[in-house]
């Protein structure tokens, strides 16, 4: 049995596809994948983070306050903020407790990354507080923002039911 050789390739050829590959590689990994949540290592601030928070709001328990009418509310109270906001993302849950009503809310919101050369910590940096003085003000504000919404509306939504 005779093994047919195929035509040598040139070098260039090879070194050619060699750099094309290697610049498609840092390219993806430094602006990212539209349209995924893959934002590659350029620093900046993202929308698309898991956040959420816990508080109370004490009135008479007797009044009968709904988890699906309470986001609803949200949600037309983050549309408002941002027509586009995923709002089946968000949630919220009451509950009913001897001196008002303890919620749960969890959201969608903003987050700053940056690459970390010569400083202390993480080579990457990911979250609401990456250690550049603007981008961590830039995500704070826009984070209040979605959360003041959120704040508005739910009160907006106890007092609609009786709240004082």
């Amino acid at each position: 049995m005779a093994v047919k050789l195929q035509k040598e390739t040139s070098p260039l050829a090879t070194i050619a596809l060699l750099a094309a590959v290697t610049t498609v590689t840092i390219l993806v990994l430094y602006l990212g994948i539209p349209g995924t949540g893959f934002h590659g290592l350029r620093a900046g601030v993202h929308f698309d983070m898991e956040a959420g928070f816990e508080d109370a709001r004490f009135m008479d328990n007797r009044l009968k306050c709904e988890s699906n009418e309470a986001l609803r509310e949200v949600q037309a109270a983050l549309q408002a903020v941002k027509p586009d906001y995923p709002v089946e993302r968000v949630t919220v849950k009451l509950e009913n407790y001897a001196s008002g009503y303890k919620f749960a809310v969890r959201y969608v919101t903003y987050y700053a990354q940056r690459l970390n050369l010569g400083g202390e910590g993480k080579l990457f940096r990911r979250g609401a507080q990456v250690g550049d003085a603007e981008l961590d003000r830039e995500v704070k504000a826009k984070d209040e923002e979605l959360e003041k919404a959120i704040r508005g509306a739910l009160e907006k939504y106890f007092k609609s039911k009786g709240a004082q």
